[in-house]
């Protein structure tokens, strides 16, 4: 009675405060308690939609909003891109400017050196011009000798001393010559060397400028990654934003995301052939430094060994002068001997006055034809002076003609590097918007790994109702058997109680309902499970993985620091060296002025020389006795120009040898462009295998695709995948465009490389028209500059003979008065004369016997000229053997080089493992997110058990309700249950049905969503093979570039090869 005493209290409390003061029969209170209970699951009902329409009005009210705020996002990220460009642009200029500012400072330094050398050689050559006029000095004072009466005598013996001085200042002037030339053409060497080792440190300095600016803009993107990426945790939830998006476009993102990796691995084979272009930097300056030191060492013995020949034959020189002041000596003991027979031979005077005149009259005709042979003589050289005059013009000419045509390939050269550098920036703006449309593709796709994390929720909420549910069934049965018992002993006077079958079929129906959602729910939670296990084994194992390879990653970067500091500090080393070197040069433009000049003061000595030689000729007439003299002296001009052909060639045998270097400084560059072709090929086969791991990634993603869409509750994965379908649709729209956009590109491209090959062929063809220009243009200049040197020595030459004369003709002039003097006293002296003309036979006898001692003088310094020939072939033996020497070194040094390429490439396998497994990693982390997010939806998923659990439990307690009414009013409820039942019945029946339509729908939409996912991998089907398409017409571009640049190479040298054999033929 107190439990039915209790519910009426409630029942009457409840509808008083509704406001119904009518009267409660105990009969009615059933039915009256059923109304009441209908109208509070009503009321609620009711108060649910009230609030689902205020929040699908709130929804609505907030698009705009959305959109506006999307809107607003996207903008701020186009105007961070456009700061970013904006840098990237500022820096490719400044780049730019330090590449000019670098090159004006090496040819300001060249040329400032090559004013010191210049001004070096002008002091050189002043000294040595004075010294040279003092030696002449001396040597003419040293020539005067007190005169003697007889002429013939002082002139036979003045000449002959003069030759003898003569012939020792050839001997001289030979052998500085030649060391002259020796060093010269080291000098040139050393130019070379230095020029290339200037050409290697800018070359790097602009790899280094490029890595760093390379460098800066990857860490621009990776901020701007990291911006964006603050800019999603820092606001709602990723799969909110996912939902409410109003632009997403996963297609597009996918395929921006693979662009981005690819250009990322571009850039990094590009900073991988930069660092490989610094180390063949570095191993030049390196080889270049030992050939320096070597060519130091060699320039070393070589003035060793010229200071020694000098020594000696300065030796030489002052011995056979004091043999020659020996020999005046003796003359003038003979000439005073010859005074003595004078006085005696006056007697015989006049008997022997009729032969001298027969005598003097023959001596007269022969002078006559020796001057007739000199002035002939005197003709040749003008003519040959004229000559050599308007070949000097003609070079001067060409000269000029040569530097405007130099001035305008540079013109040339400039605007061609301008045009490609406008190419280059169009091209990395192109790549630049593309990397941005990826990386917002990106980002919208990140929206869908949140649902993830909803699923797991859901299963984790899941696995709790199921839980607490069994403990529910387990309470009902227990309670079942108690109200039982309590409704036999209570309820024995109210009428029976219902029939079996009715309590049967209630029991029967509920627990069916339970047992089926149990059944579903426990076989939900043992999928999510055994998904749970597995994603954790994969996080286990990829974090493992992770600690190994962060382990393995700091240890590689603290060796490569360590490497890159030694490689930096040899690199300043280097540095340090090179502008030593580029110290020590001068440039060439300062020398030609500075030649030029000279040139002009050659040709007014020239004319002034004319002058003289003029005023010499009217003097020559009157010269009848020293035409020996002359002859002599052109016989030593003839030996002197036959040193000067043997000069040239040795030069040209040097020219041969520079030659021979060049060859094998081609055949080395040919060997660097196999390597890079080598590794070129290393590079495709990473591309390669890019690609597959790729198509591994698209794969796994599929899958995890697919897990996502089977995990997904049966309402919500309708409403869902009528999203996706409609999604599906857009993005089915946006490929078709995409792939009409990329036919177009295509065509575009294959114009755009029909258009290249043609201006390959045209470029082929003004290449070989400016190689033969520069072919011809160099031999102008080498045959120019020979001339030059020829025209110089032969200006040396004839301002010596023109001193030599000068001195000649004073002592002539002295000479000549001497005689005038004797001629007034020859009548008076004719009878001495005769006994002089006596004495003078006996003199001729004596000065036989003395020129046969000068000729066994003369052998005797052939024989010594001989010996050092000898000295000098050893010389050269041992210098071949140093060189051979050298050579093995050099072997040594290129094994050695090829071991640690070796090494370097072992390195760069091992770094581009490092970054595969790099890139395996962050693939493994975007699963885990992904896992993650899953993991969230299944934890929504069971939160909204849990509410179903809550309304199971709600609808518990009105079962238990319902329970204990019927055992109280079995006889009077006993219709309003079998109403009641059988209303529930048809519900659930009607419940069923529903399920079933939406399984059905459920099944079509599957079938439509795989029929979309086949289109979606057809169209990524041809995706993929446009890009394949794309790639293969970039390689082919490549190849094109390359084999341009080898024919450009290749036809260079044979340009090069070409005028050698020319100069050869000449």
């Amino acid at each position: 009675m107190c439990t039915s005493d209790s519910i009426f209290k409630n029942l009457r409390q409840k509808l008083d405060v509704m406001g119904y003061n009518q009267t409660l029969p105990l009969a009615a209170v059933p039915i009256v308690g059923a109304v009441f209970e209908d109208l509070f699951f009503c009321v609620k009902a009711f108060i649910n939609i009230i609030v689902l329409k205020e929040k699908s009005s709130w929804e609505l009210g907030a698009e705009p909003y959305k959109c506006d705020n999307s809107r607003l996002l996207t903008e701020c990220n186009q105007l961070h891109l456009q700061l970013i460009r904006q840098k990237e642009d500022s820096e490719e200029q400044i780049n730019e400017l330090h590449k000019k500012i670098r090159d004006l400072e090496t040819d300001k330094s060249h040329l400032h050196k090559q004013c010191q050398q210049l001004q070096n050689q002008l002091g050189s050559i002043q000294s040595k011009t004075n010294i040279g006029v003092v030696k002449s000095g001396s040597r003419v004072e040293k020539g005067k000798k007190p005169f003697i009466t007889a002429v013939r005598s002082g002139d036979m013996f003045s000449s002959t001393v003069n030759l003898l001085q003569d012939h020792n200042i050839d001997l001289r002037c030979t052998k500085c010559n030649a060391g002259f030339y020796r060093r010269h053409d080291d000098a040139t060497q050393t130019k070379s060397i230095e020029k290339d080792a200037d050409k290697w440190e800018n070359a790097k300095l602009e790899l280094m400028e490029n890595i760093k600016f390379y460098r800066n803009k990857i860490e621009a993107r990776e901020r701007e990654i990291s911006r964006l990426n603050e800019l999603l945790s820092g606001g709602r939830a990723p799969n909110i934003l996912a939902r409410e998006c109003c632009y997403k476009n996963i297609g597009s993102l996918n395929e921006d995301i693979d662009l981005l990796q690819r250009e990322k691995l571009e850039s990094l084979a590009r900073i991988r052939e930069c660092q490989h272009q610094m180390h063949e930097a570095m191993r030049r300056a390196l080889n270049l430094e030992k050939f320096n030191r070597e060519l130091q060492k060699r320039l070393d013995e070589l003035k060793d060994a010229a200071l020694s020949v000098e020594t000696q034959a300065n030796n030489e020189i002052t011995q056979k002068e004091m043999e020659i002041e020996q020999l005046k000596q003796q003359l003038q003991r003979l000439l005073n001997k010859i005074k003595v027979q004078n006085e005696k031979c006056k007697e015989n005077q006049k008997d022997e006055k009729l032969q001298k005149s027969n005598h003097s009259k023959e001596v007269q005709v022969s002078v006559q034809m020796e001057k007739h042979r000199f002035n002939e003589k005197l003709n040749e050289l003008t003519q040959k002076e004229s000559e050599l005059r308007t070949e000097n013009d003609r070079l001067v000419k060409k000269l000029t003609k040569l530097k405007n045509k130099l001035q305008a390939s540079h013109k040339d050269l400039q605007l061609r590097h301008t045009q490609h550098l406008d190419e280059d920036k169009i091209r990395l703006k192109s790549e630049r918007d593309f990397f941005q449309k990826e990386y917002l593709r990106v980002l919208n796709k990140l929206g869908s790994e949140s649902e993830i994390d909803f699923l797991q929720s859901q299963i984790k909420s899941k696995d709790e109702e199921l839980r607490v549910l069994r403990s529910e069934m387990c309470l009902k049965q227990s309670q079942a058997l108690v109200p039982c018992v309590k409704g036999n002993t209570d309820f024995d006077n109210l009428p029976t109680s219902l029939p079996s079958s009715a309590r049967s079929g209630a029991s029967t129906g509920n627990s069916d309902c339970v047992q089926a959602v149990i059944l579903r729910a426990e076989r939900e939670r043992d999928c999510a499970r055994n998904d749970l296990e597995r994603v954790r084994c994969e996080r286990d194992t990829l974090r493992e993985k992770m600690l190994s390879m962060t382990k393995m990653h700091d240890e590689q970067i603290q060796k490569v620091q360590c490497r890159n500091e030694e490689l930096n500090r040899k690199l300043h080393q280097a540095e340090r060296e090179n502008h030593d070197l580029i110290s020590a040069h001068k440039p060439s433009e300062i020398q030609i002025v500075l030649l030029k000049e000279e040139m002009d003061t050659y040709k007014q000595q020239n004319n002034k020389l004319r002058e003289e030689n003029s005023k010499l000729q009217s003097t020559y007439n009157s010269l009848k006795l020293l035409h020996e003299q002359t002859e002599r002296s052109l016989s030593d001009s003839q030996n002197k120009l036959t040193l000067s052909e043997s000069q040239l060639e040795s030069a040209k045998a040097r020219l041969n040898a520079v030659d021979s270097n060049r060859e094998s400084s081609q055949q080395e560059a040919i060997q660097l462009r196999t390597e890079v072709a080598a590794l070129k090929q290393t590079y495709v086969a990473l591309e390669r295998e890019k690609d597959k791991i790729l198509t591994q990634l698209d794969l796994k993603t599929e899958k995890a695709y697919q897990l996502e869409y089977e995990l997904k509750a049966s309402k919500e994965k309708r409403n869902h995948l009528e999203k996706q379908v409609h999604d599906f649709e857009q993005q089915l729209s946006k490929l078709t465009t995409q792939t009409h956009e990329r036919d177009s590109e295509l065509n575009e491209n294959s114009t755009e490389s029909k258009s290249l090959r043609e201006q390959i062929a045209a470029l082929k063809i003004s290449r070989e028209q400016a190689i033969m220009e520069n072919a011809r243009l160099m031999n102008n200049l080498a045959e120019s500059q020979a001339e030059i040197t020829t025209l110089k020595k032969l200006l040396k030459d004839s301002e010596g003979e023109i001193m030599r004369l000068k001195q000649q003709l004073r002592q002539y002039v002295q000479e000549i008065k001497k005689a005038e003097d004797l001629l007034m006293h020859k009548e008076k002296e004719r009878e001495e004369m005769l006994e002089h003309y006596r004495s003078l036979s006996h003199d001729a006898v004596m000065l036989e016997g003395s020129n046969q001692s000068l000729e066994n003088e003369a052998a005797e310094c052939r024989r010594q000229l001989n010996e050092l020939e000898s000295e000098n072939h050893v010389l050269k033996k041992e210098l071949c053997s140093r060189n051979s020497l050298i050579t093995e070194l050099e072997d040594k040094l290129t094994s050695q080089q090829v071991q640690n390429t070796c090494l370097k490439q072992k390195l760069e396998e091992s770094l581009d493992e490092q970054r595969l497994l790099e890139t395996d990693l962050t693939a493994r982390k975007e699963l885990c997110r992904k896992l993650d997010v899953e993991k969230d939806k299944l934890n929504a998923e069971l939160n909204e058990l849990n509410d179903v659990r809550k309304n199971l439990e709600a609808e518990n307690e009105k079962l238990r309700l319902e329970i204990e009414r019927t055992e109280k009013n079995k006889r009077i409820s006993s219709e309003t249950l079998e109403e009641l039942l059988s209303k529930t019945r048809h519900d659930l029946e009607e419940q069923i049905k529903m399920d079933s339509k939406l399984s059905q729908e459920l099944v079509r939409l599957k079938q439509t969503n795989e029929e979309l996912l086949i289109e979606l991998d057809v169209e990524r089907q041809k995706r993929q093979q446009h890009e394949t398409l794309m790639h293969e017409y970039r390689i082919q571009n490549q190849e094109l570039r390359h084999t341009l640049t080898d024919d450009r190479f290749h036809q260079a040298r044979s340009r090069e090869q070409s005028p050698r054999f020319h100069t050869k033929t000449l």
